[in-house]
């Protein structure tokens, strides 16, 4: 049952769903480079059939790795008042010629045939790319993420990158959105029980966003807190992520993970190379 209070519920990091399919078998570094190639080629499309076979290589990854796409559309309402918003701006203020098909008018402000397609692309793009994410955290485990990413970063060693700095950086911040989130529920609840308005009645972002803006101070000053004693602990433990690290698991890539990356790779060209509407 949802609840007013229910921030950690919401929050998509740390989402991992395992399960026994044939996507969730694969090295972690081709599952992070699917999801990195389906972003990009997504994100720079222009055109509808890109964007098409962007859906249905997304729709692709749900079934290969069984996962359900309930979380996704519950993503994609939440974020639709902000979607729809940047598609009504993109009606009324996005390029436009003098050529332009003009099928309706209101309050002297012109509706062209090319912003509505702009408009309907975007609020497309974007439901497909919150499909994308939500497919991402739930395949992909946050210590999978790291370790994927430290690989694939291995390479700029040689010209002296930090990539244990970054991958350090990338899982402690993995690790801390969950938490953040676990404490601002604590936080509403206890402001809540002392009087705070919580309450839920109707539609309003004016009433919510004074909601949240109680919430910034006590979560800085809590996060902050915490970081300073993890970093006391790291600090006394001995760590040092500039020394050379080993890996308990060694990854290893076999012909299914290069087919994979294969798929990737085609899918985000095609996407790329998909011509423009106009």
């Amino acid at each position: 049952m949802s609840s007013r209070f229910e921030f950690l519920g919401s929050t998509a990091i740390g989402q991992y769903v395992p399960r026994d399919s044939w996507f969730h078998q694969r090295d972690p570094r081709a599952r992070l480079f699917t999801f990195i190639a389906l972003f990009t080629g997504i994100t720079f499309t222009k055109e509808l059939s890109g964007i098409a076979l962007g859906l249905l290589s997304v729709l692709l990854i749900f079934s290969l790795s069984k996962v359900p796409i309930k979380p996704a559309l519950k993503g994609i309402r939440r974020a639709l008042p902000f979607i729809l918003f940047l598609a009504v701006l993109q009606i009324l203020f996005g390029f436009r010629l003098e050529s332009d098909f003009v099928f309706w008018s209101i309050f002297n402000l012109d509706i062209t045939h090319r912003a509505a397609v702009s408009a309907m692309m975007l609020v497309i793009r974007f439901s497909i790319l919150i499909t994308l994410l939500t497919g991402f955290v739930m395949c992909l485990s946050t210590s999978q993420i790291t370790a994927a990413l430290h690989y694939l970063l291995k390479p700029f060693e040689k010209f002296k990158f930090p990539i244990n700095d970054v991958t350090m950086i990338v899982q402690i911040t993995l690790r801390f959105l969950p938490m953040i989130a676990q404490m601002a529920e604590k936080t509403a609840k206890a402001q809540a029980a002392r009087g705070g308005d919580w309450e839920q009645r109707g539609f309003n972002p004016i009433r919510q966003a004074k909601r949240v803006i109680p919430l910034i101070v006590p979560i800085m000053v809590n996060s902050l807190r915490r970081a300073e004693t993890m970093a006391m602990a790291m600090e006394t433990r001995g760590f040092n992520a500039a020394e050379k690290r080993s890996s308990y698991y060694q990854l290893a890539f076999n012909w299914q993970d290069g087919a994979l990356l294969g798929l990737a790779s085609l899918s985000m060209i095609m996407m790329g190379l998909a011509g423009t509407v106009y």
